[in-house]
C-alpha cells in the first residue's frame, strides 16, 4: 500500500514523524530521474500524495529520459524475451565503456536510445567504441605520467601564464603556442561541459568531451610536444610537464561522472593522492585563457599538417622520408600564422624544407636552435643541411642505400658540386679530390686484371659490342628515336651544367604570378587533384618539377615529387590493384544479379556480398582518384 500509493519515498526517512535527521536532510530533494513511461503511474502519484501530507512538492526538477531499446528500436520486454544483458557487454567492454555509451547516446531529453547489439556474438560496435575511447584515454595517460618525471601535478605546478609574484617570477618559463592553444581548448571544453551539464544535455556533453579527449589532447598535444620531452631544453621541458600534468588532471575530474571507474584509478596515479576524486571540487573556468582567435589559427595548423600527411600517402611516399613542402597562401594573416607555427609542421608532417610564398625558411635542425650555438659537427651538419635546402635536392637517406643511390644517379653532377659547395676548408677539397682519383685508379686496376684472365676481356668487349649495337638500333635507326636521344642529352647537360632550356628569361622571371581571382569550384578541385608542374601554380618559373598538390581553405600545399617517387611505378601499381578492384565488383555484382543465388542464399550471405560490393567499389573509387592525381 506504502509503495503503490506513492508514500515510501519520504516515508522511509522517518515520516511521519518529520523531527527525524533522514528526514530533514534528505527531504525535499532536489532532481527525480525517470523514464516517460511511468510519469503517470509512479512519479504522479509521488508528487499528489506528498504534497498532500506534507504540502512540500518531494523534488524541484523531474529528469524524463528516454527507453533503452534493442538493436532492432524495440522496447525491451521478458514477454519479448529480447532484453540485452548488461553483464554481457560489461565483462567484454567494461562497466565505463558502457554506462559511457548510453550517456553519449542521449540526443535530448525523452529520446530513446537504440543499443547497436549482435546476440550471436553478443557484440556492440557502440559500445566497442566507447571501451576504444577508455584505451585511448589510458595510453595518453600512461605516456604522460611517463614523461613527468615521477612528479605529481602539484609537484609541477600549474602552468604559469603571467608572473605575479616573486616565486612565480623564479620558475616563470613562458608558454609556448601549443602550450596556449591546449589551454584555451581545455577552457573552452570545460565551459561548454558545464552549460551542457546544467541544462541536463548529458549526451552532448559527452560528446564534447571525447572530442577534446581524442583529438585536441591525444592526437594533437601530446604529439606537437613529444620533441620538447626528449630534448635538452629544460625550461622548455617543464612547461610541457605541467600543461600535461595540468589539464589531465582537470579532464580526470571532467570526466568522471561519466567515466567513474577508470578515471579514479588513473588520477590516483597521476596525483599519487590517498583521497576520493569524487571528492574533488570539479574544475572552474578561466576565461582569460580562452582565446578565439589563438583556436582559428590553429585550426589552420592542424588543416595543413593533415593536408601534407594525406598528400604523403596518396603519393606513396614513405612514413619516415622527410619531404620537401611548399606553402602558398595570399592572405598575410595565414602566411604568418603558418611561419610562426613551422616547427610544428616540420615535426609533425616530417618536412625537412619549407617554403612559405616563396621564402624558403631554415631547414628543421636550424629552426630548433640558433646557428651560432652549433660547434664541430653539428656546425658542419647544419651547413650541409641548408645548403640542401637551399639546391632544392632531395636529401639522401642512406638508411635505405637503394633510394639513395637511385636518387644521386639521377642527378649525380648537382650532388657533386653540392659537396663541393659544402666543402669550406682546403684540406676537405683535397680530401675529396684524394678519392677521386683513387677511385678512377681502382676502376683502371680492374680493367687490367679483366684483361689478365682468359677469355674474361673476350667476354666484356662482346658484351660491350652488343650494347652498342642495340642503342644504335634503339636509339639511331629511326628519326624519332634520334629526337628523344637527343632531347635525353639536353636534358642531361642541363643536370650537369645548372642551365635550363627556358634560358634566361626563364631565369630572371623571379616574380610569383598570382593566380586566376576567380576560379570555379571544379577549377578549384582540379587544382587539388593532380599532379602539377605548371609554374603558374608552383610559384617558380625555373621549378619544373613534377607535384602533389593539394588545398586546405586558401592554402595551397604542394610536394615535390622527385627523388622521392616513382610516378610511373606508382601508377603501374595503381592500375593492377584497380583492375583486381574491377574483377571483384564484376564478379560480386553478377552473383547478386543472379535471381537464383538471391532466392536461395541465406540473409546474412546476401548482406555480406553486396557490403563487399560497396567496400570494393569504394576502393575502386578511391584508386580511380589517384590515379587522376598522376
Amino acid at each position: 500500500t506504502w509503495f503503490s500509493s506513492g508514500l515510501w519515498p519520504f516515508s522511509t526517512m522517518g515520516w511521519p514523524d518529520e523531527t527525524t535527521a533522514d528526514f530533514k536532510k534528505y527531504y525535499p530533494t532536489t532532481t527525480l530521474v525517470t523514464g516517460f513511461d511511468i510519469i503517470f503511474f509512479w512519479v504522479a502519484r509521488m508528487t499528489m500524495m506528498a504534497g498532500h501530507f506534507t504540502d512540500t512538492m518531494p523534488f524541484e526538477t523531474v529528469y524524463i529520459h528516454g527507453l533503452v531499446r534493442d538493436e532492432k528500436s524495440q522496447k525491451m520486454s521478458k514477454s519479448k524475451g529480447n532484453g540485452i544483458d548488461p553483464l554481457i557487454l560489461i565483462e567484454k567492454y567494461g562497466t565505463d565503456a558502457l554506462r559511457y555509451t548510453l550517456i553519449r547516446e542521449v540526443a535530448g531529453a525523452g529520446q530513446d536510445i537504440r543499443l547497436d547489439y549482435n546476440r550471436k556474438t553478443d557484440e556492440s560496435s557502440s559500445v566497442e567504441a566507447s571501451r576504444n575511447f577508455t584505451n585511448k584515454l589510458w595510453n595518453a595517460s600512461r605516456f604522460v605520467m611517463m614523461n613527468l618525471g615521477g612528479q605529481s601535478p602539484v609537484d609541477l605546478g600549474a602552468p604559469i601564464v603571467e608572473a605575479r609574484n616573486i616565486t612565480e617570477v623564479q620558475n616563470f618559463a613562458p608558454l609556448q603556442l601549443a602550450d596556449r592553444w591546449i589551454l584555451s581548448r581545455y577552457h573552452q571544453t570545460l565551459r561548454q561541459t558545464r552549460e551542457y551539464l546544467d541544462k541536463y544535455g548529458l549526451g552532448e556533453a559527452a560528446k564534447v568531451l571525447y572530442e577534446f579527449v581524442w583529438g585536441d589532447f591525444c592526437d594533437w598535444y601530446i604529439e606537437l610536444v613529444k620533441p620538447r620531452l626528449y630534448g635538452e631544453d629544460d625550461a622548455s621541458k617543464k612547461t610541457a610537464q605541467q600543461t600535461l600534468a595540468h589539464v589531465l588532471d582537470g579532464t580526470l575530474k571532467l570526466l568522471h561522472p561519466f567515466m567513474p571507474h577508470i578515471t579514479e584509478e588513473v588520477w590516483h596515479t597521476l596525483t599519487q593522492s590517498d583521497g576520493y576524486l569524487p571528492l574533488q571540487a570539479y574544475p572552474e573556468v578561466e576565461a582569460n585563457l580562452i582565446d578565439a582567435d589563438l583556436e582559428k589559427d590553429f585550426e589552420l595548423l592542424i588543416g595543413v599538417i593533415r593536408t601534407v600527411r594525406n598528400l604523403r600517402a596518396e603519393a606513396g611516399i614513405k612514413p619516415s622520408a622527410k619531404i620537401e613542402a611548399i606553402l602558398k597562401t595570399d592572405n598575410a594573416k595565414e602566411s604568418q600564422v603558418l611561419t610562426t607555427a613551422q616547427a610544428y609542421i616540420k615535426d609533425a608532417a616530417k618536412v625537412e624544407t619549407l617554403t612559405i610564398q616563396g621564402t624558403s625558411l631554415a631547414s628543421a635542425v636550424s629552426a630548433k636552435v640558433p646557428a651560432e650555438t652549433y660547434t664541430g659537427s653539428e656546425a658542419a651538419a647544419s651547413i650541409e643541411s641548408e645548403e640542401t635546402a637551399a639546391s632544392g635536392l632531395p636529401e639522401l637517406d642512406w638508411s635505405d642505400g637503394v633510394v639513395a643511390l637511385q636518387t644521386f644517379i639521377k642527378q649525380p653532377m648537382a650532388y657533386l658540386g653540392q659537396a663541393f659547395r659544402v666543402a669550406k676548408t682546403p684540406a676537405t677539397i683535397t680530401l675529396l679530390l684524394v678519392g677521386a682519383g683513387l677511385t678512377l685508379t681502382l676502376s683502371a686496376k680492374l680493367l687490367e686484371a679483366i684483361n689478365v684472365v682468359p677469355l674474361l676481356g673476350d667476354v666484356f668487349r662482346l658484351i660491350g659490342l652488343s650494347y652498342v649495337a642495340w642503342t644504335g638500333g634503339r636509339y639511331l635507326y629511326k628519326a624519332e628515336n634520334r629526337s628523344q636521344l637527343w632531347a635525353n642529352v639536353e636534358s642531361l647537360w642541363e643536370q650537369v651544367s645548372g642551365l635550363w632550356s627556358g634560358g634566361e628569361a626563364a631565369i630572371e622571371s623571379t616574380e610569383t604570378p598570382e593566380l586566376p581571382p576567380t576560379m570555379t569550384e571544379a577549377e578549384v578541385k582540379e587544382l587539388a587533384t593532380k599532379v602539377i608542374t605548371d609554374p603558374a601554380v608552383t610559384g617558380d618559373a625555373t621549378d619544373q618539377r613534377q607535384m602533389f598538390a593539394g588545398v586546405y581553405g586558401t592554402v595551397q600545399v604542394l610536394i615535390p615529387l622527385t627523388g622521392l617517387v616513382d610516378v610511373d611505378a606508382l601508377k603501374t601499381k595503381l592500375e593492377k590493384d584497380l583492375g583486381k578492384a574491377e574483377g571483384e565488383i564484376k564478379s560480386l555484382t553478377g552473383r547478386l544479379g543472379n535471381k537464383g543465388f538471391v532466392d536461395k542464399a541465406p540473409t546474412e550471405v546476401i548482406q555480406g556480398a553486396r557490403d563487399s560490393l560497396a567496400e570494393a567499389e569504394k576502393q575502386a573509387e578511391l584508386i580511380r582518384e589517384r590515379l587522376a592525381m598522376l
